[in-house]
């Protein structure tokens, strides 16, 4: 006679599967965040170039704006421009440097045209209120837990590539993109 009745047995057996379902997802998304880490350090040593604390805002579902935010950081003893920013097409249809500035008491944003200028062993705050990419023409909105792809273009055409996790701004409050 065993020491443990069925329904027990069946509890176990049950906590198991359950926990061994969670501890392969969780591997999972542990190798994935070990693989854009990889990716992310492989072009950072390239470029010379870290983004850090990097997130897109998420939206809502007919959203045809977004905007992403992070910090550059320039580990090269000389300056850099981040001259231009893409996305791919299945996201949005473009992707610009802006920021944003107070005119005639009301807060503007505009497209950084000539990039934004990074000094060597600098950084410098792409965050609401300042600057920011702004996504246009989303393909759906930008959902909380997924992924946007980027490429950064600097001066003489280095690129960097990050894939950068959609958050739900806290600070955020009621500010609303163009």
């Amino acid at each position: 006679m065993s020491k443990y009745p069925p329904l027990v047995k069946s509890l176990f057996l049950v906590s198991s599967i359950f926990v061994s379902a969670l501890m392969s997802v969780a591997f999972a998304h542990q190798h994935q965040n070990d693989e854009h880490a990889k990716s992310a350090e492989s072009n950072q040593s390239q470029t010379g170039i870290m983004v850090m604390d990097g997130y897109a805002r998420a939206t809502f579902a007919m959203a045809k704006t977004g905007a992403v935010y992070f910090t550059l950081h320039n580990q090269n003893n000389e300056p850099v421009t981040l001259t231009a920013v893409s996305v791919d097409s299945a996201v949005a249809s473009d992707a610009q440097i802006h920021t944003t500035e107070m005119q005639d008491d009301v807060m503007k944003m505009r497209e950084m045209t000539e990039g934004v200028n990074v000094d060597g062993n600098a950084m410098v705050s792409f965050k609401p209120g300042g600057y920011h990419i702004m996504l246009l023409g989303l393909s759906k909105g930008l959902e909380e837990g997924s992924d946007v792809a980027l490429t950064l273009t600097f001066d003489e055409q280095r690129e960097l590539h990050v894939v950068l996790p959609v958050k739900k701004d806290e600070n955020a409050g009621h500010h609303h993109h163009h």
